[in-house]
């Protein structure tokens, strides 16, 4: 389980379609997500956020899955700009917490 929150942001013209054409993205990204292989989980609009326009949040449990997600809409023309930011449970911090404990690393000297 890999969940992520990918933060867009739409092209003037992106804009434009939407607004003029009543356009709801949510289904188009659920349905290319899920074609892709991950499980959607929502699509939320953003106002006055310097995020972006919207937040997609997903669950892909490769990485090469997702990415060609990210790469089909930035090759669309809609999306200026994508940031990921990648999600993690108490569950997930305790197993890397526990792995790194076990690790050895000697910092270089300056």
């Amino acid at each position: 389980m890999a969940i992520r929150m990918t933060y867009i942001t739409y092209t003037p013209e992106a804009h434009r379609a939407i607004i003029e054409g009543k356009q709801n993205r949510e289904p188009v990204m659920r349905a290319l997500i899920e074609d892709a292989g991950g499980k959607f989980i929502g699509f939320y609009g953003l106002i006055g956020r310097p995020e972006g326009d919207g937040v997609v949040i997903s669950d892909f449990a490769d990485l090469s899955d997702y990415m060609s997600v990210v790469a089909k809409t930035m090759l669309s023309g809609a999306i200026s700009d994508i940031t990921t930011a990648h999600c993690y449970t108490g569950e997930d911090v305790v197993a890397a917490s526990t792995k790194a404990a076990g690790m050895t690393y000697q910092p270089p000297t300056p």
